[in-house]
């Protein structure tokens, strides 16, 4: 039982970006923003599938609203639902413009201010991935990892965006992990090949026996500038400035996950 409510804890430590301004993860090294800017608006679902231990599956989904203006201001708004129960919605704002990040939550009462140079925004937890915003475009050449196979894709259009895709497959020898079997993982990552577009990722696929299936899937983009107020902190909320030493250190606050139906 304690290893299954800490599966579901991690969950959705990776599921649900931070309302007290801790600092976005990244599984990747931030970049210099790029030249050229296209502005849009683009919505995104994640769908994890996993399965339990007693063989019943566990279905979480992430649905985000990411925003880009020609000024390089990047607004992410995630919405997480886990056992049928939506979560708070968190917004991140960066801002390039004022050289100000923020995070608040809504339902919430407060919204963290950090005022420093922003850096791009970059992935979250490999399962639960916001999109990528990096400079890397199809024509860069991809590093070969040892113990990876890397497959071309190619190009496919995805809500009229053209994205370059790869698919990489690592396998985990047996009784490396006191896995009796090899374990074999793929993960596959379509990104817009526009160099506005700052690698927009549209499309991931995750498959690892550990961790089940996540789908990642652009489903909505729209090419234009987005309304202004979107990069506006909320009226209503009390403002709390934080240094990036106090932003660092910020806890998210722990959210309960509702019981899973077997234990209704």
């Amino acid at each position: 039982m304690l290893g299954r409510v800490s599966v579901v804890l991690a969950a959705i430590s990776a599921l649900v970006l931070p309302v007290v301004g801790q600092a976005v993860k990244s599984s990747t090294t931030d970049t210099q923003w790029c030249a050229a800017r296209l502005p849009y608006t683009a919505e995104l679902t994640t769908t994890t599938v996993m399965t339990l231990r007693d063989g019943s599956t566990d279905t979480k989904e992430l649905r985000q609203v990411i925003a880009v203006d020609s000024q390089g201001r990047w607004r992410n708004e995630s919405t997480s639902t886990i056992y049928g129960k939506q979560l708070p919605t968190t917004v991140h704002v960066l801002d390039p413009v004022t050289q100000t990040t923020s995070d608040w939550s809504v339902p919430g009462k407060k919204v963290l201010v950090k005022s420093d140079q922003p850096r791009p925004p970059a992935s979250t937890a490999r399962h639960f991935p916001a999109p990528t915003v990096s400079c890397s475009t199809s024509d860069q050449p991809h590093v070969e990892q040892a113990g990876i196979t890397t497959e071309d894709l190619g190009t496919e259009t995805i809500q009229g965006v053209e994205a370059y895709g790869i698919r990489e497959t690592s396998i985990i020898p047996a009784g490396t992990i006191g896995n009796d079997e090899p374990l074999t993982r793929t993960g596959e990552t379509w990104r817009a090949t526009a160099h506005g577009l700052f690698g927009l990722t549209v499309r991931e696929i995750n498959i690892d026996p550990r961790h089940g299936k996540s789908d990642m899937e652009l489903t909505s983009f729209t090419q234009a500038e987005p309304d202004p107020s979107l990069f506006q902190l909320p009226e209503g909320y009390k403002i709390v400035n934080v240094s990036a030493s106090q932003l660092a250190c910020a806890s998210a606050p722990v959210i309960d996950p509702p019981p899973p139906p077997s234990a209704r």
